[in-house]
């Protein structure tokens, strides 16, 4: 146990040391792409954190949380965007680069980092949890489910890195609206699959990807520009509005399946609890 914490402590000192060394070198430094590059070791490390960890489960919730989200919480923060512009100090943007939370609104930065229980009140009173599910059983379109009810987390961090900046620059140069954000939509989807596909790779010990999951979410992108089509002909058409019901069962019975075919079944497959090596990036293996 004692061999297995002086493991632990070595990867944890790391991000946290690499996130300090974001939060004060990336204040002073231009924002934009010198921002990007300067930050370049702090992703490396992101990157070969879970490996630390034994556990496929670990790996797979530390891949999410600290590999992505808190690299995509990064990028716009180079850009002087994004939740982390709103940190006033270092404890902040550890607690909210890492965690799924948001400092709330008319609260006022502590001055003190005294571990006393009255100041950890305090700076826990500034936090907000992130809501991560709204009903999502209670989806009436894939649209509805996938960009306002399943893992908002995910879905809000895409927004900002992903979908609004490509959505801006097809606008930019002379794309429709309309088209403009079915591109921007079927690219974050894409975005969100292979992102998916790395933890999965965490997952299952560096096994080669199948490329399964990102074909769910290019499936699951497809079907929403078809879905948004066909709204739009029903209503130019006049035709009945079916009862939300319907379009409830079918969305998650559409959504139940796919996920079982695309992402279950790869997991399954190839998952193990696990891999026998300590940190490193490694070939991909057979």
């Amino acid at each position: 146990m004692e061999d297995e914490t002086k493991n632990l402590s070595t990867p944890i000192a790391l991000v946290l040391s690499s996130l300090g060394y974001s939060y004060v070198l990336a204040t002073y430094m231009t924002k934009g792409l010198t921002r990007v590059l300067f930050l370049l070791p702090t992703f490396y490390l992101l990157t070969i954190f879970p490996w630390y960890f034994t556990s496929s489960l670990l790996r797979g919730v530390l891949s999410f949380f600290i590999t992505w989200i808190t690299s995509f919480k990064l990028l716009p923060f180079c850009f002087n965007k994004g939740p982390l512009t709103a940190c006033k100090n270092y404890l902040d943007f550890v607690a909210i680069a890492i965690f799924p939370l948001k400092i709330q609104e008319n609260t006022h930065p502590h001055l003190t980092l005294s571990l006393s229980f009255k100041t950890l009140s305090s700076i826990m009173a500034r936090y907000e949890l992130v809501t991560l599910f709204n009903k999502p059983y209670l989806a009436t379109s894939l649209q509805d489910f996938w960009g306002r009810r399943w893992n908002r987390l995910s879905s809000n961090i895409l927004r900002q890195t992903i979908y609004e900046p490509t959505q801006n620059v097809l606008v930019g140069n002379f794309v429709g609206v309309g088209k403009a954000r079915i591109l921007a939509m079927i690219t974050t989807l894409v975005i969100s699959g292979i992102m998916h596909e790395l933890m999965f790779y965490y997952i299952s010990c560096g096994t080669r990807p199948t490329w399964e999951v990102t074909w769910f979410f290019v499936l699951q992108g497809i079907s929403m520009v078809f879905e948004g089509a066909l709204k739009y002909l029903a209503r130019v058409k006049g035709w009945t509005p079916v009862h939300p019901t319907v379009f409830n069962v079918l969305t998650l019975a559409f959504v139940s399946f796919t996920f079982s075919w695309f992402l279950v079944l790869p997991v399954w497959r190839s998952g193990r609890n696990e891999c026998g090596f300590r940190p490193k990036i490694l070939p991909f293996r057979e």
